[in-house]
């Protein structure tokens, strides 16, 4: 079968039309902006460049040839731009983009040389985005989600493409007086790369959709303002922890903290220094919990902790080194004043996970209770009652 490259443009513009549709879609419903705007501007400048390309038979071929190159090498340039914000959130490196700038600029005088020379510099210079691109997935695979993978694949193997094309264009001169004639090589090695090109682009909105997704999760069972877990969730992991103590013979504890006047914190500095009391509060405990522990956010000022693991010692030593920690945060009020955060908790034990979930937490809440009718600032811990299960 013989591959025609204009028959292959006419395809490659159906597919980056159907694409520009796609995203458009996906704008309007992920939370990837900025990403999605960048690659949604690359894949203009891609279907831009092809129908240059193809507009040979009608526009001048000096301008067919410089603009449908130059658009095609932005295009890619936009694309990489999109990974580096979906990636890093941040822009392009200076010396990054002074590259892109460079190849743009070097696209300006194809119009000089004879067609072979063109296809070489061409295929030379319109890799080297995709080479970042590639190495960008690379570098961040195991902390990106595995949808992008296919993305750096794809540019890395647009990137192979063309720099066969251009080793072959420089070996075999007389193979491209005319890249729109019918050939083997020239045209594979032309549809390999647009083709990933192509796929690059679907592959990175199936990776938005993904991160769209886990974040969607994320908000479902997490508090918005502090990042601990939800109520729901966290009762959840505690179950499990308890089914996991009866078979391991282990003992859970569940802590139950109130910060101490918090809400004369909100009334003598104002809500949202005590929305910055609550994060800062959150960040601190949660820097100094194991894996396995469980920190969620019960509802106001009122947090839970499940210690997997964990003796009377364990949990009390845990829970005051928590309240060390608060009162050397350092906060500071908007006039200037520096801020102590105190706390009251009251540790509940199940020895065994014999203590049922809704026994262990009426246990905490009662030594809470206790530690605040106490005078506040302090850790009680709950006196053992009869076992129960779940």
């Amino acid at each position: 079968m013989t591959l025609h490259p204009p028959t292959i443009l006419v395809l490659l513009l159906l597919g980056y039309v159907m694409l520009g549709l796609q995203l458009a879609m996906v704008r309007r419903r992920l939370n990837e902006v900025e990403a999605l705007r960048r690659w949604s501007w690359g894949n203009s400048l891609l279907l831009a460049g092809h129908l240059m390309l193809l507009a040979r038979i009608v526009v001048p071929l000096p301008v067919s040839v410089i603009a449908g190159n130059t658009l095609i090498l932005l295009g890619e340039c936009a694309y990489v731009a999109a990974l580096q914000q979906f990636i890093d959130d941040r822009p392009l490196p200076r010396w990054v983009r002074r590259t892109c700038g460079f190849c743009v600029a070097a696209m300006v005088p194809l119009a000089l040389f004879d067609t072979p020379t063109r296809v070489f510099v061409a295929s030379v210079l319109t890799p080297l985005p995709a080479i970042w691109g590639a190495w960008l997935v690379w570098r961040a695979r195991h902390r990106v989600e595995r949808s992008l993978w296919p993305v750096g694949a794809g540019l890395a193997l647009i990137a192979l493409a063309l720099l066969a094309r251009g080793g072959h264009a420089a070996l075999n001169p007389s193979y491209y007086t005319d890249p729109m004639l019918p050939g083997g090589m020239q045209a594979a090695l032309l549809l390999t790369s647009f083709v990933a090109l192509l796929g690059s682009g679907f592959g990175f909105v199936l990776a938005c959709t993904e991160r769209a997704t886990r974040s969607l999760e994320h908000l479902a069972s997490h508090d918005h303002l502090t990042g601990a877990l939800n109520r729901q969730p966290a009762e959840l992991l505690l179950t499990n922890a308890l089914q996991r103590a009866r078979r391991d013979r282990s003992t859970v504890a569940y802590v139950l903290i109130d910060l101490d006047r918090f809400k004369s914190i909100n009334d003598r500095h104002g809500h949202v220094f005590g929305d910055e009391v609550l994060r800062r509060f959150a960040q601190t405990v949660d820097a100094r919990l194991r894996a396995t522990d469980v920190f969620s956010r019960c509802g106001g000022e009122e947090f839970g902790l499940v210690l997997p693991d964990s003796d009377a010692a364990g949990a009390l030593g845990v829970v005051e080194e928590l309240r060390q920690a608060c009162a050397a945060m350092g906060l500071m009020t908007d006039d200037g004043r520096p801020f102590v955060l105190t706390f009251s908790a009251g540790v509940a034990l199940s020895p065994s996970g014999r203590v049922g979930a809704e026994a262990l937490y009426r246990n905490a809440d009662r030594a809470l209770y206790e530690a605040k009718h106490a005078g506040r600032d302090r850790v009680v811990l709950a006196q053992p009652e009869a076992p129960q299960t779940t």
